[in-house]
């Protein structure tokens, strides 16, 4: 299975700019950038953070950037969103019984499971005793297939100044995952940093934002931005398998063709 990562593209109406960027347009590049080089993935998971002032205007403008995609697209919730305006706009939106937007993706050889943390009116995020209960049911409902977690607050420490704005109390989320002992990797948003690590026994990954990223800063440093790459991430998929791989949609560097010669081959460097 392939799946694609584009990272809190903090989308606003098209004209208008966030930190100097074009965000639609930015989108826009993505997109193309997608389908040229991962047209063929069976699904696109936008990790939250869809748009950066929440109006009907800027859910409209996010969906449209989306269309030309090959593929499904699943998005999650960030801080910068407001589910109830997403929901109008977008009233197929898959959710759970209470009404967040949470889902799964079932296939026969494992299962993607998409949390909500958005907590109204806080940059930090939340998950509540109704969510966690949905949680911890599609965990058993998923057996002994490997389980693969995506969410836009990350629930563990990554270092930089985004931790004091992580997922609030992730303790329960903890036992979950690993009660349920089929958690095999946990990606997340709203870090604008893409970073791997081990938390609690589990594997886990966050990207660069598409809109801008958080420069290099670890704490106690609040970050400055940068306008770029525009990193999308392929995710391949094979039962308990994974591999992330990460590509910039801005390449600043020139593609060096292929000569056909053998490496084995004398020639210059």
């Amino acid at each position: 299975m392939k799946v694609v990562l584009i990272g809190d593209p903090h989308v606003r109406v098209r004209g208008e700019r966030v930190r100097g960027i074009d965000s639609a347009g930015r989108l826009d590049t993505c997109v193309a950038r997608i389908n040229a080089i991962a047209g063929d993935a069976d699904l696109c998971v936008v990790m939250g953070d869809n748009v950066d002032v929440p109006s009907e205007a800027a859910y409209r403008t996010f969906l449209d950037g989306l269309r030309p995609l090959r593929m499904p697209v699943r998005c999650l919730l960030g801080n910068h969103d407001d589910r109830a305006i997403f929901r109008t706009v977008q009233p197929d939106l898959p959710c759970d019984e209470h009404g967040f937007v949470q889902s799964t993706i079932e296939t026969d050889a494992c299962v993607l499971v998409f949390l909500d943390t958005h907590k109204p009116g806080s940059e930090a995020g939340e998950y509540c005793a109704r969510r966690l209960s949905w949680f911890r049911r599609t965990l058993r409902e998923a057996g002994r297939k490997p389980v693969y977690v995506f969410m836009h607050h990350p629930p563990f420490r990554t270092g930089f100044f985004i931790d004091h704005a992580g997922l609030e109390a992730p303790e329960a989320l903890v036992r979950a995952m690993t009660d349920a002992g089929t958690v095999r990797h946990v990606f997340a948003g709203h870090t604008h940093r893409a970073a791997s690590g081990c938390w609690n026994g589990l594997a886990w990954s966050t990207l660069h934002g598409i809109a801008y990223q958080n420069d290099f800063e670890l704490l106690p440093a609040k970050p400055n931005y940068r306008g770029g790459p525009a990193q999308i991430g392929v995710l391949l998929l094979d039962g308990g398998e994974s591999v992330l791989h990460f590509q910039d949609s801005l390449e600043p560097y020139p593609c060096i063709a292929y000569s056909g010669r053998s490496l084995r081959e004398p020639g210059p460097a």
